[in-house]
């Protein structure tokens, strides 16, 4: 190694020193899968996220559509319940409700967890079940997949087609509840008129923790110019995906993820940028082959980077931000800072 390297992995080991901040994570669905296999948490994901220096990770609640409808609520109390037990295994992790915790968790050099939902499936459209979930640690909630629930529609992974209404009824209720009791409300996955009227309900910042920008791959599941604009006017937070960073697998590169970070400032500031990462190379490869066919028929085919597909991947980012020359303080704030102003503001 260079001096030249070994001064550039210097300065990344003080970028993340700090803890880096992933909002999107679909680690509960996988916990699970595995609930015969306890300590995968511990065994498994909890050296990657140390090798990339995780400091605090958004963990998804996502219900599969074979699990639907019956047993969503199940699954997703299951999913919940995974967590607590693997976390218990371990000092090296914590589940924060509030802004205080998760600094707490980073003074103690914890790793902390905060629980999402990404689709309200579980809820069905019983308002008084958010209540429940904000009282199991859910700080935030994306109201859609790509599919059609009680509360919306999501967007599909093309140029356009999405269902053009708006949210239902218990859709509106939901989102004012959210904002009430403190629940990040996140617009990933939402399709265009669900994402108009959530901002019309909304006063607070609002955030789109893992998306990629339409310029780059036009589909209506990522975001357009102005709705990038309009989560920056709202001093919110876009976190940028891993996996949808271009149709073609030739530029579904790192510098093509960093080309999404430099769109996104370019429109919206230096602080509404940061990373929701949506690493599930790991659940991909685990379906049968049939499903995967299934799914990249019903959505699209996923293109993997191939240096940035988990945790411990995290450093490849930061080395890249920093050839491309961003300065120490906006890497920060990419990394972490950007969110962790949400956190402060919402929890």
């Amino acid at each position: 190694m260079t001096a030249k390297e070994e001064s550039i992995e210097e300065r990344i080991d003080g970028l993340h020193a700090g803890g880096v901040v992933d909002f999107h994570f679909d680690l509960l669905i996988d916990l699970y899968e595995k609930r015969d296999r306890p300590g995968v948490l511990v065994s498994h994901f909890l050296p990657e996220f140390g090798a990339g220096g995780m400091g605090v990770l958004g963990v998804a609640i996502y219900i599969e559509d074979r699990y639907l409808p019956e047993m969503g609520l199940r699954v997703a109390l299951d999913q919940v319940a995974r967590l607590y037990a693997e976390v218990e295994q371990t000092e090296r992790l914590a589940i924060c409700k509030t802004f205080a915790e998760i600094e707490q968790a980073r003074a103690a050099n914890k790793i902390a967890l905060v629980i999402t939902m990404e689709g309200v499936e579980p809820l069905g459209d019983d308002l008084n079940l958010l209540r429940a979930f904000y009282e199991l640690g859910v700080r935030s909630v994306g109201l859609t997949h790509a599919r059609r629930n009680a509360a919306g529609s999501g967007g599909i992974f093309k140029p356009s087609g999405s269902p053009r209404d708006g949210l239902t009824n218990f859709g509106c209720d939901l989102v004012r509840e959210c904002e009430r009791l403190g629940i990040l409300i996140d617009l990933a996955h939402i399709n265009p008129r669900g994402f108009e009227d959530i901002i019309d309900l909304t006063s607070k910042p609002l955030i789109v923790s893992h998306t990629n920008a339409r310029k780059f791959y036009d589909i209506e599941r990522n975001i357009t110019d102005e709705q990038i604009k309009i989560i920056g006017q709202r001093g919110g937070v876009v976190g940028l995906n891993a996996i949808l960073v271009s149709p073609d697998p030739q530029t579904s590169t790192i510098d093509r993820y960093v080309n999404h970070i430099e769109h996104v400032i370019g429109l919206a500031g230096i602080d509404s940028v940061g990373i929701g990462f949506d690493f599930c190379e790991y659940l991909f490869q685990q379906l049968p082959e049939s499903l995967r066919a299934e799914l990249a028929a019903k959505l699209t085919t996923p293109h993997f980077i191939p240096d940035l597909t988990n945790h411990s991947h995290a450093r490849n980012l930061t080395r890249k931000l920093i050839e491309r020359g961003f300065s120490d303080e906006n890497i920060e704030k990419i990394l972490r800072g950007n969110w962790l102003r949400i956190f402060e503001e919402w929890l």
